[in-house]
């Protein structure tokens, strides 16, 4: 348990952190959606929340197991983990093999926030569009900055021309062929970061089966070093011989640690 234990440590640490955060972003914009357009019943909406939701939450929970496993040297735990990665990774190809079949009910989702947004003007909506539009390099229905409605939520541009962007449906129909390069760095750097934290606690669970039972958790040895022990307290007894206090005797206990 040395360099490479702690370096996967720190890895699966950081991972985990940003999984958990992205994760619960995830779970409050799809409860946030569902909570409020509990009277839309509109199944690619419904749907895209309760993906949201689902998604998030797996995401929470592989990086709450990863963090037991990788922080408190759990073997079980981190087999667990390993398995929720697989999942995760074969998720990830899963997506990729299917493009087509994601895309449609992806970009209705768009269209569907797009109108909410257009509406009511809800904030989580259009935080929500700003980040497909900053993600998928493209801007609304219209697909030019300045006239169309969500323009304050897409990037920025100065030149006249970068004006001209594509919209958003067409960009979500097909996503790998538009190959927006946000998205597609977000999409391989998760695969890189998926498999690199598979390595890592695959390494990390070896490692510790390598220790076998005769390890000792560093922390439990400091917090026992680090226990006090008590003071030594003096006491005075009275010894009896004929009914009378004639003799002291002096003793020394030691509490118990």
């Amino acid at each position: 348990m040395g360099a490479l234990s702690q370096l996967c440590k720190v890895i699966l640490g950081i991972f985990n952190a940003l999984y958990c955060i992205v994760g619960m972003a995830f779970v409050l914009v799809g409860v946030w959606l569902r909570v409020r357009g509990s009277d839309i019943t509109d199944a690619a909406l419904v749907n895209g929340e309760y993906a949201l939701i689902g998604v998030g939450t797996v995401m929470i929970v592989t990086a709450v197991v990863g963090d037991i496993g990788g922080c408190c040297d759990k073997t079980a735990t981190l087999s667990v983990y390993c398995v929720l990665l697989v999942c995760l990774i074969a998720g990830q190809i899963t997506l990729y093999a299917k493009q087509k079949e994601v895309g449609q009910p992806l970009a209705q989702f768009y269209v569907l926030l797009y109108a909410i947004y257009i509406a009511s003007s809800d904030l989580v909506v259009g935080g929500t569009l700003g980040v497909v539009h900053y993600t998928m390099n493209c801007c609304g229905a219209l697909g030019v900055v300045g006239l169309d409605p969500t323009s304050h939520t897409c990037p920025k541009k100065t030149g006249f021309l970068d004006r001209f962007m594509s919209p958003c449906p067409p960009v979500l129909l097909d996503v790998f062929s538009a190959k927006p390069p946000v998205a597609m760095g977000i999409f391989y750097g998760n695969a890189a970061l998926l498999i690199l934290c598979l390595l890592c606690s695959v390494a990390l669970h070896r490692m510790l089966k390598k220790a076998g039972p005769h390890y000792i958790h560093l922390t439990q040895s400091v917090l026992s070093l680090s226990t006090p022990l008590a003071e030594p307290q003096l006491q005075l007894y009275p010894h009896h011989t004929d009914g009378s206090l004639d003799t002291m005797v002096l003793t020394s206990t030691l509490a118990e640690a």
